[in-house]
């Protein structure tokens, strides 16, 4: 029988909804213990013609509210122990991976990942209001040649960074080790320095050689 839970109106009983992701269907499945995935379970959603899609959260998980909703096939989204999450994760695509790390806390984050994948270091600190995406979500082509000019490209956030207010990583961003983004900034490309400041639109290289503490 398939699980119900209040919310949006079911046909027939309008106080109930169907629950897409607590239907073993198509290989999808949802992995976590503890009261934090548990809640997680109640938020996640497989839609349309997906299959053989997984969500896995490791253990005391915390969230004051996530949604995660995946479309496509052989999709993985990973979360890591120890981890206080909430906002969206958004994951559309085929064989792609989102993956946050260790002891990490976000909140209000958004993530899409569409054609190309997220990944997230241990000890990040993810400020309210950050965008993270890896894709213009329409075409843009070359007139002339037809071909396309913004292609999806893979966001990769290393270990102990600290993503301040509304800032946002677009595609093909990389943020290495212990850097620092700053408030509304907006990340474009991959930058090879630690322990930076990354600030501005588009961001540069603020201040070398710094460390910060939560």
């Amino acid at each position: 029988m398939a699980s119900v839970r209040p919310g949006l109106p079911r046909p027939g009983r309008p106080r109930w909804i169907y629950h897409p992701a607590l239907i073993p269907r198509r290989g999808n499945r949802f992995e976590g213990r503890g009261l934090g995935a548990a809640w997680l379970r109640l938020t996640t959603l497989f839609y349309g013609p997906s299959s053989d899609n997984l969500v896995k959260v490791g253990r005391k998980f915390r969230t004051k509210g996530l949604v995660i909703t995946v479309a496509g096939a052989g999709n993985r989204v990973e979360i890591g122990d120890d981890v206080s999450f909430s906002g969206r994760i958004e994951v559309r695509g085929f064989g792609l991976t989102v993956k946050i790390g260790d002891r990490c806390d976000a909140k209000r984050t958004r993530i899409i990942a569409a054609d190309a994948g997220v990944g997230i270091g241990d000890d990040c600190l993810i400020a309210a209001g950050v965008h993270i995406r890896t894709s213009d979500m329409h075409v843009i082509v070359d007139r002339a040649g037809g071909e396309r000019v913004n292609p999806p490209r893979a966001v990769v956030v290393g270990t102990g960074v600290w993503i301040a207010g509304e800032a946002a990583l677009l595609k093909g961003a990389g943020v290495p080790d212990g850097c620092v983004v700053g408030f509304r900034s907006v990340v474009t490309q991959v930058f090879d320095e630690t322990d930076c400041v990354l600030a501005g639109v588009p961001a540069r290289v603020a201040r070398r050689g710094i460390a910060w503490t939560r």
